[in-house]
């Protein structure tokens, strides 16, 4: 994992939309967009709906969760339940590797 450059503690009061930003930002991703959806943050890449959901869960813990299809459904994406709970800029840099946005 790479540490998102001057971290520090009150960064955690900082919105949980900025904070992800700013991961995406320090792992040098600049083909992904972030943005706020009630108190989760969605993730996609430009012109797909989101990829993944981050949901803070209180101090610098956040939950990730991804989106899959539902076959025979009306809807033809849902949320899967949490997949991981961690720090955020682990669960940042997961969920940029899944889609294959970090280029490694």
């Amino acid at each position: 994992m790479l540490p998102l450059v001057g971290a520090s503690a009150s960064s955690a009061s900082r919105l949980p939309l900025h904070r992800v930003r700013d991961a995406i930002s320090a792992l040098g991703c600049t083909r992904v967009w972030a943005r706020g959806s009630g108190h989760h943050v969605l993730v996609g890449l430009p012109g797909d709906d989101a990829f993944a959901r981050l949901t803070p869960l209180g101090g610098s813990a956040f939950g990730l969760a991804f989106r899959t299809a539902v076959e025979g459904r009306g809807s033809p994406l849902r949320w899967e339940p949490m997949f991981l709970v961690d720090e955020l800029c682990e669960l940042v840099e997961h969920a940029l590797v899944a889609v294959d946005a970090l280029g490694i």
